[in-house]
């Protein structure tokens, strides 16, 4: 389709949000109180005051052939001669998927777009999403494919002569081949009209979400390729009518450093693949890549890598009616670079351009819009180490010796997959022991006191229910790992799973206090007075479930390095690795259950069994208030008090349950079931359904959180040239307590290459392990005063609620969850200390000291500048 060539830039925004950089700009505090408290009120009062400004700057949503289309404009209205950036977002169904511009294979279709525009105006060249490669066996062909959501951004240019105060239409027409089994055309027409207004005006942002998510889908320049040098040649220039030539992509591996080939050894690794584009008057054929190197890794087997100087041949034919314009063979080389250590940085997506003269035209690379690179294009001399990702061995981080512990670790996972199912093991066995776990342990320890005296086949046959339960759910957690990637803790930070977790232990606790039975009663005796209450085997089952669901938001010696470790096999491996946990867990359990007269210093059941069961009852109430902590920062205050009105009715329907008598007519105890059911509906519905509901708490949370972060990150920077500063002063305004910034990856790395030391807790409202640290050996007089001394800037990484940049982070480090402690020397940005899960004072003090003081004067001037953040996978 024609289109208008424009090289027309994004509008500049600020590198940590995306956010136009005037947005964070504060003169004062009170220039900063002056515009949080409206904003906030704004955040909170006004979404519906703005909805009809936003809505005409998105399309109606509208679907065909199994796929969902949506229009975005970045501004809310238009003024004459600006650029808007449109953004066309394209869904498939799950299992479903559409083409990249060049469908690759014969049998797909590329994913186009027509736009209608008024007279006057342009649009410039779709950047579209790098694709993921397909290779069909039964047509033995490889596909460019986009699957989920894929965003398509255009930069669209409003006519100077656009008359201010009238409408400026922007229609699109958008078609591609949908296909799972069989393929399904679709196409669908979108539009927006934008008011156009005068200069004098501010153009407000629209669908920052949308185009925030877009920036990270794209492909990057040549000159942020990391640890390789690309270069390119065509083998004959010029080229004539009919020819047939092979242009080349040269790579240079930096030494100590190898990629994974086009065909890697596991699916869980990144090839190397060009996705070619489609270039007129040029034929490519099937690209042929270099002769991989094969080795042995104890770790991961058999690998498959290039290394040194590798060539991508692409051979082309070139047609007999081509013209004499200068050509280009274009594409994305999409690779991952691993050093010889074991770290691995995350996979690039690089723009590659090779310039192809056709006899009788102007030198390839001399007409403006066909880029020319060099033979050889360098990276940066010194290329900041980017985050280490899953996907292979990590090398030994440059952390604190934890000492005896720390070596056990490493001695274990140097031994590859079965030295770190020993590792999960034994970290299963030590979960035990965790302030998560032992409330509920609690009620196993009751169980054996009301059994201990019981014939030894019943004892076994529950302690093996017990076991049951939580193998069960371990297989749930190793599913999802195999699936999904979900790690070890994150379903705390869904507040669903929260509220019913809270929900079950109030029930719990409130049976222990004699309100209503657990536990199923045997038969009426031939008394005629009911038996003592025993435990079933459906009670044993969800007692494991229940300790191992709360034992998640825990962490163990030796179990974050296995969970961690389990990131870096294939997913099969790693699923067997939480089953490891599992085992460990239950395994104390099994032994005692199958050896009963271990038990017999258990004192016979009596009088004082009443206390141990309220003593057991109010501990259980503590862990309800640990699970209800992190609420507030997922649902915010008001959703704390909801969900005080949903464990009243909880605990309402605990009491209806008690009501329910041994031998009580059937009609009566249908009658209170009945009733038991509907207050359990009313205990969610009233609070999350009629009041409010969990999105909306969330969605209103997390607004107001982020304003406030973006608030305490502009007060860091200078108000005129962007520097970042830290003031010790504000110690005095948190009163001594830790004055603790919002993490942003960026902002980190700004301040260390500033010169500043800085410490990152990465931490979690429920993570009971890191609130422990906490109190134990961070927040502290001692360590307070060193992290004042030191000028240390402390950043807070809050994985509370969802968050896949924490998660890529903690992934680069080797964690599959919270705790991680780093930190980072001045000008060091690329090797912080890592610090063991478990903290003591003299730890945090070694590393700080270690680090050594800020020096925010030098600014290191040596240290090599960095690229700016990127995802890990676009």
């Amino acid at each position: 389709m024609p289109m208008n060539s424009l090289d027309l830039p994004f509008e500049a925004t600020d590198s940590r949000s995306n956010l136009p950089a005037r947005t964070l700009r504060f003169r004062t505090a009170s220039a900063l109180r002056a515009w949080a408290i409206p904003a906030v009120a704004l955040l909170t009062l006004g979404p519906a005051a703005n909805q009809a400004a936003v809505a005409q700057s998105a399309s109606p949503v509208k679907k065909d052939a199994h796929v969902s289309a949506q229009l975005f404009i970045n501004l809310e209205a238009a003024q004459p001669g600006a650029t808007l950036q449109a953004a066309v977002v394209l869904t498939p169904e799950r299992n479903w998927h559409i083409y990249w511009k060049n469908p690759g294979g014969l049998s797909g279709m590329p994913t186009e777009f027509r736009w209608k525009i008024p007279n006057g105006a342009s649009v410039g060249q779709t950047l579209y999403p790098v694709p993921r490669l397909k290779h069909d066996k039964l047509l033995n062909e490889d596909s460019y494919i986009l699957e989920g959501e894929s965003i398509f951004l255009t930069p669209v240019k409003v006519p100077e002569s656009a008359a201010v105060g009238s409408k400026f239409p922007i229609t699109v027409n958008a078609s591609w081949l949908a296909c799972k089994k069989e393929c399904i055309p679709g196409e669908v027409e979108l539009a927006v009209a934008l008011p156009v207004i005068a200069h004098t005006e501010p153009a407000k942002p629209a669908n920052e979400a949308v185009l925030k998510k877009a920036t990270g889908s794209f492909p990057e320049p040549l000159t942020k390729a990391e640890f390789v040098k690309i270069g390119g040649r065509v083998d004959k220039t010029p080229v004539r009518p009919g020819d047939t030539a092979a242009a080349a992509i040269v790579l240079d591996i930096a030494a100590k450093h190898h990629m994974q080939s086009n065909k890697p050894t596991s699916e869980d690794f990144i090839p190397t693949v060009f996705f070619v584009e489609r270039t007129e008057g040029l034929e490519f054929g099937e690209i042929k890549y270099p002769r991989a190197h094969l080795r042995e890794d104890k770790f991961l087997g058999k690998l498959s890598e290039y290394g040194g100087k590798v060539e991508i041949r692409i051979p082309f034919t070139v047609a007999e009616d081509i013209d004499a314009a200068p050509k280009a063979l274009r594409g994305v080389l999409q690779y991952q670079i691993c050093n010889d250590a074991g770290t691995c940085f995350p996979p690039q997506y690089i723009e590659v351009s090779i310039p192809v003269q056709v006899e009788g035209g102007a030198k390839a690379g001399a007409s403006a819009g066909v880029p020319s690179p060099p033979p050889s294009v360098e990276a940066p001399e010194a290329p900041r180490p980017a985050e280490p990702v899953a996907g292979a061995p990590a090398a030994p981080s440059a952390g604190v010796d934890g000492g005896v512990l720390d070596r056990v670790q490493q001695w274990f996972i140097a031994r590859g997959f079965i030295g770190v199912i020993i590792l999960a093991a034994l970290g299963g066995m030590i979960l035990n022991l965790m302030p998560c776990v032992l409330p509920v342990i609690s009620l196993k320890i009751l169980s054996f006191v009301r059994q201990a005296h019981e014939d030894r086949a019943r004892i076994f046959l529950l302690g093996l229910a017990y076991c049951a339960g939580i193998l069960t759910f371990f297989g749930v957690i190793a599913y999802l790992f195999a699936t999904s990637g979900r790690g070890w803790g994150e379903h705390f930070q869904n507040p669903v799973v929260i509220l019913v977790l809270a929900g079950l232990v109030t029930a719990f606790a409130l049976s222990l206090f004699g309100v209503f039975a657990v536990f199923t009663p045997q038969v009426v005796n031939k008394l005629g007075e009911k038996a003592e209450a025993r435990e079933g085997l459906p009670s044993a089952f969800f007692t494991g479930v229940l300790a191992t669901i709360l034992g998640t938001a825990c962490t163990a010696p030796f179990l974050s390095a296995a969970v961690g470790a389990a990131s870096r096999f294939p997913a099969a491996q790693g699923a067997w690795i939480f089953m490891a946990v599992g085992v460990g867990m239950a395994l104390p359990f099994l032994v005692l259950a199958a050896n009963p007269a271990w038990l017999r210093f258990v004192p016979r059941p009596g009088p004082w069994m009443g206390v141990f069961e309220a003593l057991m009852g109010f501990l259980l109430l503590g862990t309800v208030i640990w699970l209800l902590y992190p609420i507030s920062g997922q649902l915010g205050d008001w959703g704390l008090f909801l969900t005080l009105i949903y464990l009243l009715g909880v605990s309402i329907a605990a009491w209806i349950k008690g009501r329910i008598k041994w031998g009580d007519p059937p009609a009566r105890r249908l009658a209170l079931h009945v009733a038991v059911v509907a207050m359990l509906a009313l205990a969610w519905l009233v609070p999350f359904r009629w009041i409010s509901t969990i999105e909306k708490l969330e969605t209103g949370h997390r607004d107001r959180a982020r304003l406030l972060a973006l608030a305490e990150q502009a007060r860091l920077t200078g108000p005129s040239t962007g520097a970042v500063t830290w003031d010790p002063a504000v110690w005095e305004e948190k009163n001594g307590e830790i004055p603790w910034v919002p993490y942003d990856e960026a902002l980190v790395r700004r301040f260390v290459e500033a010169g500043y030391t800085v410490f990152v807790d990465f931490t979690a409202d429920w993570c009971a392990s890191c609130k422990a640290n906490l109190k134990s050996s961070i927040d502290i007089e001692n360590t307070r005063k060193l992290l004042r001394e030191l000028g240390v800037v402390p950043f807070e990484a809050d994985y509370t609620r969802q968050d896949p940049e924490l998660k890529r982070v903690l992934a680069g480090h080797g964690r599959a969850g919270v705790p991680l402690y780093l930190v980072y020397s001045p000008g060091q940005a690329a090797s912080p200390q890592v610090l063991p899960e478990l903290l003591t004072p003299g730890i945090v003090e070694e590393a700080l000291r270690k680090a050594g003081p800020s020096k925010p004067a030098s600014r290191l001037a040596s240290a090599p500048s960095s690229p700016a953040p990127r995802s890990a996978t676009p």
